[in-house]
């Protein structure tokens, strides 16, 4: 046997090894559409806002600085991504994104889907919340690119935490994104490699109908915001208000 094909077939031994012990991840794919099926967008905004009041009644000590919050653009929150796998690993999520408006306040939140496959040493699952404050324009255009984040080349900063995080608030303040994750109840400043966030346009469109040109238009327009969305907006406006 040549050494070409030798590792041809070592290489696909090792791939149907990580898929048979994968298996339970994708055999959950049906569940997983179900559950999309059956999606209420106020459940989840009620998450969403849960999650940030967890993280942001903190202690100064152990929270995210208040000059970051004040400063975004845009905020997007993933409460309960899930991510299994072993060899192979998945993740799976929603979120909600709001921007500033020109005059300050926090416009209409606009549901998103986060989904990503990786091959790597990594076992087990695990649930895991993830907030995302866009501090410049373009790093709205990365938000919505649909295209694999990844941390470094997109300029995207991890999230310092506290008063202790002082030096590092200026370089946040720079960057396109600032990344916050949460897993087994630690929240700290993380780069969320290579997922791939795009739109949900059948819960938008539920929502909000067809009279919008894009996920990233209806961001800044003045569409009625239905009563069991508006939390986060509510949230928002109370932890990050320009006026607080």
């Amino acid at each position: 046997m040549s050494l070409k094909r030798l590792i041809t077939t070592i290489c696909m031994s090792l791939f149907g090894t990580a898929i048979f012990l994968t298996a339970p991840v994708f055999a959950d794919y049906e569940d997983r559409q179900q559950a999309i099926k059956q999606f209420e967008p106020g459940v989840h905004v009620n998450k969403a806002v849960a999650m940030l009041e967890a993280q942001l009644e903190k202690s100064l000590d152990s929270r995210i600085p208040e000059v970051l919050l004040k400063r975004a653009k845009c905020a997007a929150v993933f409460p309960e991504v899930a991510q299994a796998g072993l060899g192979i690993c998945g993740k799976f999520g929603r979120g909600i994104v709001s921007c500033r408006q020109p005059d300050g306040s926090w416009g209409v939140p606009v549901f998103l889907r986060l989904n990503s496959l990786s091959i790597g040493l990594q076992a087990g699952a695990q649930s895991a919340d993830i907030l995302m404050l866009v501090m410049q324009d373009d790093g709205l255009n990365t938000l919505f690119s649909g295209k694999p984040i990844l941390g470094a080349e997109a300029g995207i900063a991890v999230g310092p935490v506290g008063r202790a995080a002082s030096a590092n608030i200026d370089i946040a303040l720079q960057a396109p994104i600032v990344t916050y994750v949460r897993t087994q109840g630690l929240f700290a400043g993380a780069v969320w490699e290579g997922a791939t966030i795009i739109p949900a346009k059948k819960v938008n469109r539920g929502l909000y109908g067809d009279g919008y040109a894009s996920a990233k238009s209806l961001l800044f327009s003045t569409v009625a915001v239905p009563a069991n969305v508006q939390g986060l907006r509510n949230a928002l406006e109370k932890y990050a208000s320009l006026n607080g």
